[in-house]
C-alpha cells in the first residue's frame, strides 16, 4: 500500500478553508468508494498562527486531520513542518502539497492511484496537477511550468488558455509548478533537504525546490487527470497604487517582486547576463506601471 500525506498550510481565512476542506473531503470519500484501496491518505493542516478560530473549527469538524501549530512560518516553513511530520511521524511515502483555496476533481485521488499503480514509471518522480481558475472552470492557470536558465524566464504552460482538444491531454515533463496539487516522494524531499524557508519563505519556494531537485536528476511531470481549481482572488500583493504599496511590493514576503528574494533566486538558478538584464527589465516595467497608477489615482 502507498501512503500519502496531504499537507495544507492555513492562515486566517476560515470561510475559504471550509470550502477547500469540503472539496478535499468529498474527493477522499469518493476514493474510498471507487478506488482500488491501494493508497492510504492522511491530511495534515499547519495553522500558521490563525486568530479566526480555524484550528478549533477543524478539530471539531474534521477530527481525523492532523493539526499542527506554527507561527510566522510562511508558506515554505509551514510546508516543511507538515512534510517532516508526515515523513518522520506518519511514515508517509509521498507528500501532496495542497492549498486551502483550491478545490479538486471528485475523482482526483482515483486518478492518482491509477497513475502510480504498478508497473508505473512515475513512482520516483514529482507529479503536478492541471490547474484551472475557479471563476473560469475550463480555463487553465497552468499545466506545469518551464524555466529557461539562460534568461531566468519562467513560463506557465497553458496560462489562460481554454482546455479544449488534445493539446494538454498528455503527460508532460516540466521544470516546476506551484505548491498546489504537487505529489512529492519522501526520498526527494529528503535528498533536496526540503524547501528553502530562509531565503524563500513565500514566493519562489516552490520553483526553487523543483530546480534543486532537477539538479539532482529528479524529474517532474504534469498529469492531465489530476485536476484542481485555484481561487485567483486569494493571491499576494497586487499592483501598487501608492508609494507605500510599491515599498511593500519590493520588500514584503507577500510579494513576487521582493528584491532580495529575486536576487538570490536569479543568482542561484541562472546568473547569466541575459537573466540579469531580464530581471532589471521586469522591475523597470513594474515600477513604471506602478508610478502611472500612483499619478492617476
Amino acid at each position: 500500500m502507498l501512503s500519502f500525506s496531504i499537507v495544507i498550510p492555513i492562515y486566517n481565512r476560515l470561510p475559504i478553508t471550509r470550502e477547500g476542506l469540503k472539496s478535499l473531503s468529498d474527493s477522499l470519500a469518493y476514493y474510498k468508494t471507487n478506488g482500488e484501496g491501494t493508497c492510504l491518505f492522511e491530511v495534515v493542516v499547519v495553522d500558521d498562527g490563525s486568530t479566526d478560530g480555524s484550528s478549533a473549527w477543524i478539530a471539531e469538524n474534521y477530527p481525523s486531520i492532523h493539526l499542527l501549530q506554527g507561527g510566522d512560518l510562511w508558506w515554505s516553513g509551514a510546508i516543511n513542518l507538515g512534510a517532516r511530520f508526515a515523513i518522520e511521524q506518519l511514515k508517509s511515502q509521498y507528500v501532496i502539497l495542497w492549498n486551502d483555496d483550491t478545490t479538486c476533481d471528485i475523482a482526483y485521488f482515483t486518478g492518482l492511484e491509477k497513475i502510480l499503480m504498478p508497473p508505473s514509471e512515475f513512482r520516483t518522480s514529482i507529479l503536478v496537477s492541471k490547474v484551472f481558475w475557479q471563476d473560469q472552470p475550463n480555463v487553465l492557470f497552468n499545466f506545469g511550468c518551464f524555466f529557461d536558465r539562460r534568461t531566468g524566464r519562467k513560463k506557465l504552460i497553458g496560462y489562460n488558455e481554454t482546455d479544449t482538444g488534445e493539446k494538454y491531454q498528455k503527460i508532460t515533463q516540466v521544470d516546476w509548478s506551484g505548491g498546489m496539487g504537487t505529489v512529492i516522494p519522501a526520498e526527494i524531499l529528503r535528498a533536496v533537504d526540503y524547501f528553502d524557508s530562509k531565503n524563500f519563505p513565500q514566493y519562489h519556494g516552490d520553483s526553487d525546490f523543483f530546480l534543486r531537485a532537477q539538479r539532482k536528476k529528479y524529474t517532474a511531470f504534469a498529469i492531465p487527470v489530476l485536476k484542481i481549481w485555484n481561487n485567483r482572488e486569494t493571491t499576494g500583493i497586487r499592483g501598487a497604487r501608492s508609494l507605500s504599496d510599491l515599498g511593500k511590493a519590493l520588500y514584503s514576503n507577500r510579494s513576487n517582486y521582493n528584491l532580495k528574494q529575486n536576487y538570490i533566486f536569479n543568482q542561484r538558478h541562472s546568473n547569466s547576463i541575459g537573466s540579469w538584464v531580464n530581471l532589471l527589465h521586469q522591475y523597470a516595467v513594474y515600477i513604471g506601471i506602478s508610478f502611472k497608477k500612483i499619478i492617476w489615482s
